[in-house]
């Protein structure tokens, strides 16, 4: 977006660790104003406004709905309350854009999915990995015909956060906990996969439990099979050391993307980056890209979509992609790594032949 007298007016529920990384990131922009919050408790609500420099908060999630001057609303609250907020606020005329992941389930998206489309409101998914310009060039890359047909991709994102998580968190107690590490953080690179390689029909998952008890896996490793005939690897682990990269093994070459982590939030992370290209034939080396700014990004995205009613790159379709992926590891990790089918969850949730191949079609 173009600088603007006035900025699209942003309302944000839930205002933990993550909702400061969105203020910071309009903070960057000129087109993109947060202009009031909500939160349970009012020391939370004073602390974010204080922080961030917001003159009013709200005292419940409807009076930030009623708010005229929030155009659009940012959702950054525990998991398990993502689609009832979403769809609240879609209901109320507010474009949205969600925190990963977009519901908990496959029946939870299904029925978001089909009340924003009733609704006629736009609504995105914060899978910001996807727009760091590593991947974008590797989207790219493919789309040129130069990658040839990618055979196999590699995506690992870990970082040692489970290590150090309080036992009362509600990453411990929310619905959806039995994703553990792979739906708080693994989940980012399946979607990097779904961007890259596109519906996958097939997966197989396995768990392992250390540091966060017996229900929720702090360790994954994901085989997904596409649609398209190439088959992906996620893994993610909660106890190590920040570790970020994605791979691609295509018949035109071989890709590496490297990032540096500890830098996930700031405006600057495509500076943290390193793309590799080994071409089938040709000298190897880095591959150009065009850095941007992830988050700073998606909420431009989001205030466009507030005033002209532009439908969001990565829609609430892509975002129940991913949440199927992960449904269906944990039922494949319980039963030691057993195929499940997508197509199988999506029906089995209530989905019809057209809402299975909004899923699983390429």
């Amino acid at each position: 977006m173009e600088a603007v007298a006035d900025p699209v007016g942003l309302g944000i529920v839930g205002l933990g660790r993550w909702a400061g990384a969105h203020a910071a990131a309009s903070a960057r922009s000129e087109t993109v104003q947060i202009v009031n919050g909500y939160s349970r408790t009012a020391e939370t609500r004073a602390a974010f406004a204080a922080a961030h420099g917001l003159d009013r908060t709200a005292g419940s999630f409807e009076e930030l709905l009623a708010d005229r001057d929030v155009e659009a609303l940012i959702v950054s609250t525990p998991n398990d309350v993502h689609a009832a907020q979403v769809v609240a606020a879609a209901r109320a005329g507010k474009p949205v854009l969600v925190d990963k992941p977009l519901s908990v389930d496959v029946a939870e998206g299904l029925d978001l999915v089909r009340a924003v489309t009733a609704a006629g409101v736009p609504v995105g998914v914060a899978h910001h990995a996807r727009r760091l310009a590593g991947h974008r060039a590797a989207r790219a890359w493919i789309e040129s015909g130069d990658a040839g047909k990618v055979r196999l991709a590699h995506g690992d994102f870990s970082n040692n956060r489970g290590a150090v998580m309080k036992r009362d968190a509600w990453h411990r107690t929310a619905r959806g906990f039995d994703g553990g590490v792979l739906i708080q953080v693994g989940i980012h690179q399946v979607d990097v996969m779904l961007y890259l390689l596109g519906p996958v029909v097939t997966v197989n998952a396995r768990f392992e439990y250390e540091a966060l008890g017996r229900e929720m896996p702090d360790a994954a490793a994901v085989t997904l099979r596409h649609a398209s005939g190439a088959l992906s690897v996620v893994t993610c682990s909660w106890t190590t050391p920040s570790h970020y990269r994605t791979d691609l093994l295509a018949t035109g070459g071989n890709l590496s993307f490297r990032l540096e982590h500890r830098n996930w939030p700031s405006g600057d992370i495509d500076d943290y980056g390193e793309l590799i290209l080994d071409p089938a034939d040709g000298d190897r080396g880095p591959l150009a890209v065009t850095k941007g700014d992830p988050l700073r990004d998606q909420l431009e995205e989001l205030g466009r979509a507030a005033r002209d009613g532009s439908p969001m790159s990565v829609d609430a379709v892509a975002g129940l992609r991913a949440v199927a992926v992960v449904e269906a590891s944990v039922g494949s990790a319980r039963e030691q790594g057993a195929t499940v089918a997508i197509e199988d969850l999506v029906r089995e949730a209530g989905g019809d032949d057209t809402e299975v191949a909004m899923v699983v079609a390429p």
